[in-house]
């Protein structure tokens, strides 16, 4: 497979020049130079939040012809979190995001996770990566949540959103887990219960 659009790797009008001789010497050693490009997950997995991903943007060959990129194994997913909460996606296979390179060897401190030496003199390589899962895909809001914060799934089945006056819930079945429920101060859980039940006085027990 080659590419038919793609453009010169230097400019003709400055070939034979020490200018164009910089140009070229620097193109060069950026495109040795990782940064950040979309990927997709080959595999996930969550106990280590770490994942197996491809870059998805070809290389170039000097004579036009386009070459997938390597899989990078064992590259830590990006986890919003802190305070003792966070984030965390289902994975899987296809899924999409960007894989961005740290700017030093970052193994050592993997396994640690403290301040420590970069093992290799290793620079800006997909190898030391993190992953930002991201959708990219359209994705549905209902209507009414255009100017909501929305955190659900993407065909819109599931939804918490957010206004400046209303939380909204929405969902066909809500599940919830929870030793105490309270609603102004008032305990509505499993040991609640209602007097003068339908102004046939008498209690209703608790709920079943």
């Amino acid at each position: 497979m080659s590419s038919t659009n793609s453009p010169p790797l230097y400019d003709f009008a400055n070939k034979g020049t020490l200018l164009g001789a910089l140009l070229h010497s620097y193109r060069k050693m950026l495109m040795n130079t990782d940064d950040m490009l979309p990927a997709k997950v080959i595999s996930f997995d969550r106990s280590t939040n770490t994942a197996v991903v491809q870059p998805q943007i070809m290389m170039v060959t000097t004579d036009q012809k386009l070459v997938s990129r390597a899989d990078y194994a064992s590259i830590p997913v990006y986890t919003m979190g802190g305070g003792g909460f966070f984030v965390s996606f289902p994975l899987v296979a296809g899924n999409t995001g960007w894989i961005k390179a740290s700017d030093r060897d970052i193994s050592l401190y993997l396994q640690g996770g403290k301040e420590t030496a970069p093992n290799t003199n290793r620079l800006h390589s997909f190898e030391d990566g993190l992953f930002f899962p991201d959708v990219m895909d359209a994705i549905t809001i209902a209507g009414g949540d255009e100017n909501n914060l929305v955190i659900g799934s993407t065909n819109g089945a599931v939804a918490i959103s957010m206004s400046p006056a209303v939380l909204k819930f929405t969902a066909t079945n809500i599940e919830m887990v929870s030793t105490t429920l309270t609603h102004n101060g008032v305990n509505v859980g499993a040991t609640h219960e209602h007097g003068d039940v339908q102004n046939g006085g008498g209690i209703s027990g608790p709920p079943v």
